[in-house]
């Protein structure tokens, strides 16, 4: 069969420079090839993979860049096991607490990638985002958890959203233009949602006649 040198996806798409995701949804397009191992594994020819980046102008679209973002599901969970597990009021919680932290963080990623991608629905998204972060904000009041860590907490899984758009810039290839429209996009709906954060915290002190940390 072929005797080019194969390699694994994680490989190739470090030889590419993009995610594994999005080299994923490369070979479903058929815009590059992959080999299926017995076991049911992607292996690409280094061949091939050379060739892809010399003759192949790439242009980075909508698609890539929920790839992209898909791809930062993991490290929000690392940043849960090293940052936040590093700070006081973290280990203060039980674990089902600590899960229940998690899942608002999927939702808002889900509404990232469907506010870039569905124009046409962005006031619902946005709507849907603000009470993402407020139902997040009342809960880690509830918890008793400082304004101030709350804050901290939001910010810090943010950084990787981030990072994940700036990164597809820091790229010498050229760029769909909705990709670059995109970048405020992010920006905004992540904003939106923390103002809300604030927001629901502040209210529900107040309403317990506490104060806002």
């Amino acid at each position: 069969m072929n005797q080019q040198p194969l390699v694994s996806i994680s490989e190739a798409s470090h030889i590419l420079g993009v995610s594994e995701a999005t080299l994923r949804q490369w070979t479903d397009e058929g815009k590059i090839k992959a080999f299926i191992t017995p076991g049911g594994h992607r292996r690409y020819s280094r061949v091939e993979l050379k060739k892809f980046i010399s003759s192949r102008h790439k242009v980075y679209n909508i698609k890539d860049l929920a790839a992209e973002l898909e791809d930062t599901t993991q490290l929000h969970r690392e940043i849960a096991r090293t940052h936040l597990s590093s700070t006081p009021w973290y280990n203060k919680i039980s674990r089902e607490s600590q899960e229940r932290l998690i899942e608002p963080g999927r939702q808002l990623l889900h509404l990232i990638i469907r506010y870039i991608a569905e124009p046409s629905k962005q006031d619902d998204i946005i709507q849907q985002a603000r009470d993402v972060g407020y139902n997040l904000g009342e809960t880690l009041a509830q918890l008793g958890i400082p304004l101030t860590d709350s804050v901290q907490a939001f910010v810090v899984h943010r950084d990787p959203v981030m990072n994940a758009v700036t990164r597809l810039l820091r790229k010498k290839e050229a760029f769909n233009e909705r990709v670059a429209e995109a970048i405020p996009l992010v920006t905004h709906v992540m904003d939106e949602a923390l103002v809300a954060l604030v927001a629901a915290n502040q209210h529900y002190n107040q309403s317990k006649g506490g104060t806002t940390g």
